[in-house]
């Protein structure tokens, strides 16, 4: 047994054994490691069935901005760039105060998390059963508290917004773009949900796990998906640099700790970098060591799923 199977198999181990804080086994999907040429995915139950990756859809909406950046697209009278401002593009779903809020709020505030809110919002928590037609509204009726690049609140917001702007002004869905320019390339099957007429950005991406540690590869080969290039190495090291830190959400105890974020990435210090998704949704680049991996899974507790991974972080 080469030394990747001897991780991979020691990481079923840890799985096999882990229980939660409740004490119950974890409720995992499937588990996906791709490292030094060699890639295994373990399925827990009967077949890898497409998981809504809740948080970790930020990741391929972070990805779609990367090749309309890369084709320096129009968007109206504006093109396409991270300081564009993003009022002129949203404006007609504005009332009078936000036109006058947001007029600082750029692109990439959208997807770093730096529009000026106080708190994230636009979660299952605090949407209950607000009709998603109303979704726009709910939002620009938030005060923006912070002036727009400085303050982090980890939000659902900005993926969406950017969704929005995608389908108003080049008249296809963030999906159908996300589908043509890094999905079908890659021969990954999915779906998304909408919020009311658009696609959600920040949440509802469904695929399996054994499509998604295809997206963990790609992110770890610098845009690369074979001998294809899919996204721009340069894009991919904007993604997962440090651009804001986040000593609030940083907890030295987890494996991963949450040291910065980056363009829809959580950023550690070591340069390992994430994205996590409610119930056991993981995508993780392991990058000094070359590491991939992904996980699916039904698992409100997550805490217990990444201690399962450490042997793919030691020696």
């Amino acid at each position: 047994m080469n030394n990747f199977q001897q991780r991979f198999t020691r990481c079923l181990d840890l799985f096999s054994d882990a229980r939660d804080k409740t004490g119950a086994k974890l409720s995992m999907f499937a588990f996906a490691a791709d490292a030094w040429g060699e890639r295994s995915i373990h399925v827990f139950h009967s077949d890898d069935t497409a998981t809504d990756l809740r948080s970790v859809s930020k990741v391929v909406t972070a990805l779609v901005l990367g090749d309309l950046l890369s084709r320096e697209v129009e968007l109206g009278s504006t093109r396409i760039s991270l300081e564009a401002p993003v009022e002129p593009l949203l404006r007609h779903h504005m009332n009078d105060t936000a036109r006058v809020q947001w007029r600082d709020v750029r692109i990439i505030d959208l997807l770093n998390n730096t529009i000026g809110h106080e708190d994230g919002f636009l979660f299952r928590k605090d949407l209950g059963d607000r009709p998603e037609s109303e979704y726009l509204a709910y939002i620009f009726d938030a005060p923006l508290t912070h002036r727009p690049g400085v303050h982090f609140s980890y939000s659902n917001v900005g993926p969406f917004l950017f969704s929005v702007i995608v389908q108003d002004w080049l008249g296809q869905s963030l999906h159908e773009a996300a589908r043509s320019a890094i999905l079908e390339p890659m021969g990954i099957e999915s779906d998304w949900r909408n919020f009311g007429e658009y696609a959600a950005g920040c949440t509802g991406l469904s695929m399996s796990n054994g499509d998604l540690i295809k997206l963990a590869s790609l992110l770890r080969d610098g845009g690369t998906f074979g001998d294809r290039s899919i996204v721009a190495r340069s894009w991919i090291h904007e993604m997962s640099r440090p651009r804001t830190s986040t000593p609030h959400m940083f907890d030295p105890a987890r494996v991963f700790p949450k040291y910065a974020y980056g363009i829809g990435l959580w950023i550690c210090e070591d340069g390992s970098y994430y994205c996590d998704g409610t119930n056991g949704q993981y995508l993780i680049v392991i990058a000094d060591r070359g590491v991939a991996i992904s996980t699916t899974g039904e698992q409100p507790d997550m805490k217990p799923i990444t201690k399962c991974m450490i042997p793919f972080t030691v020696d």
